[in-house]
């Protein structure tokens, strides 16, 4: 795994804790291993880990337009959109 694009301190990425994460990828499915690859991951509280997957959304498409944001300052929006298919901003 390549370092997180977002954050540099293994703390949950919402709350800042430092207690039972979970490694989250951003970009999940098909694009697992691309997230891996583009640091496209960030930490979180394993309580916040699972209600973003079971019932919240907002949550999720934050993170997405956020790592976008982040993934296009360094690598640029062409590769962004061939990597991960679609634009979440």
């Amino acid at each position: 795994m390549t370092d997180s694009i977002l954050q540099t301190d293994r703390e949950c990425y919402v709350t800042g804790s430092r207690v039972n994460l979970d490694l989250h990828h951003v970009y999940a499915g098909s694009r697992r291993k691309a997230s891996d690859r583009w640091g496209c991951v960030v930490w979180l509280r394993h309580d916040i880990h699972m209600d973003l997957h079971q019932r919240n959304p907002e949550l999720d498409r934050r993170l997405k337009r956020e790592c976008q944001e982040a993934f296009e300052a360094k690598f640029g929006h062409e590769l962004f959109i061939r990597i991960f298919g679609k634009n979440y901003l």
